[in-house]
């Protein structure tokens, strides 16, 4: 269902309409704008929020653990057009930063980041072989162990059956 919205000074200016849909939907704080994500795309990186603080104070672990992996913070100068829905930190750290909260955007080579994603995926692999492996070493024929179990990701929001 929608609504038209119109000034009172119909005869005086323009017609000044607006349209209004009666549906909300919550926005994505953390949604990166297309043009942003299609500009990085063809310079050949990816982007991704990194968490910079933890109940208010510097989490340098982890801020360190995601620069050693190769992320580099996104600055102002980059993505303008990001300014009026994100802030800038003046000063410490991470000057020039662009944040949301208490996480910042940064970038990496889209190369690296295919890279960092098969190795992560490699170790967790191997980790679950692990566990089977020790899984199945237990069976016995007087008490036979079968492992039917299936392993499933997903990205995105989390849904919950009701």
């Amino acid at each position: 269902m929608t609504r038209t919205v119109t000034s009172r000074t119909d005869d005086m200016r323009e017609n000044n309409t607006r349209v209004f849909s009666d549906t909300f939907e919550e926005q994505d704080w953390l949604s990166i704008p297309d043009s942003v994500r299609f500009r990085f795309d063809q310079e050949g990186m990816t982007l991704r929020w990194i968490r910079i603080s933890l109940k208010g104070k510097d989490d340098y672990q982890n801020v360190g653990k995601r620069l050693n992996e190769g992320w580099v913070f996104v600055t102002v100068d980059e993505v303008p057009e990001m300014v009026n829905s994100s802030f800038v930190r003046e000063e410490g750290r991470y000057t020039g930063a662009i944040c949301r909260g208490d996480l910042a955007l940064a970038k990496m080579t889209k190369a690296r980041a295919l890279s960092r994603k098969e190795f992560y995926e490699n170790k967790s692999r191997e980790m679950v072989d692990a566990v089977n492996s020790q899984l199945m070493r237990e069976s016995t024929s007087a008490m036979p162990i079968s492992n039917a179990s299936r392993t499933r990701v997903t990205r995105g929001k989390a849904r919950f059956d009701d």
